[in-house]
């Protein structure tokens, strides 16, 4: 078995929610390959990473009091580790996983770079918002609708000036404004609601 079809089963086992899950990873992996696209970054590096680096959400996994990102890092080391993954990549990778979130530093490597990007990018926008209401009762900040738009609002304000890639700014900018056009949508109608009443 390759490592590709390795990484795929840690999926079927995971309990990772939708918004975590493979289809957030392998978005973020094709988010990176293009706002990387004009340079040559390693393609292996590329997937194992973005499709490990929230290994440490998931309930098959997860740890309390343990940032994600470093419980995400220890899991993948174990993996590789164990997948027979190149040796010399795997640090890139770790490194990768855990600077992934918005509130950390970009990692050193490019790899670090475009994931952490390309994960925040991937909370913006249309699908940004769609993975925010799905968590609504299964994320412990995220409780009601009014706690999911509160950090639409939060994100679109805050997460464009974390994006580090002149690609990805731009990206990120065109983001922000489809979450702020909903954002103003649903403050008008809740508003010309209220006058009804």
């Amino acid at each position: 078995m390759n490592y590709q079809d390795e990484v795929l089963r840690i999926f079927d086992k995971s309990g990772a929610h939708s918004a975590w899950g493979i289809k957030h990873c392998t978005r973020v992996y094709h988010l990176a390959k293009e706002i990387s696209q004009h340079l040559q970054l390693d393609d292996e590096i590329l997937y194992v990473a973005s499709m490990l680096h929230d290994t440490g959400r998931y309930p098959a996994y997860a740890l309390s009091n343990i940032d994600h990102a470093l419980r995400s890092k220890g899991v993948a080391s174990n993996l590789l580790q164990r997948m027979a993954f190149s040796p010399h990549k795997i640090p890139v990778v770790l490194e990768a996983v855990e600077s992934h979130m918005y509130y950390s530093e970009p990692g050193r490597s490019d790899e670090a770079v475009y994931i952490r990007d390309s994960d925040i990018l991937d909370n913006l926008g249309n699908i940004g918002l769609m993975r925010l209401f799905s968590l609504i009762g299964h994320d412990e900040l995220i409780k009601t609708p009014e706690d999911a738009l509160e950090r639409a609002r939060t994100f679109a304000e805050a997460l464009p000036n974390k994006v580090y890639t002149k690609t990805g700014r731009r990206i990120a900018v065109k983001r922000r404004e489809e979450m702020l056009r909903f954002l103003s949508g649903v403050k008008r109608q809740s508003t010309e609601f209220a006058k009804v009443l």
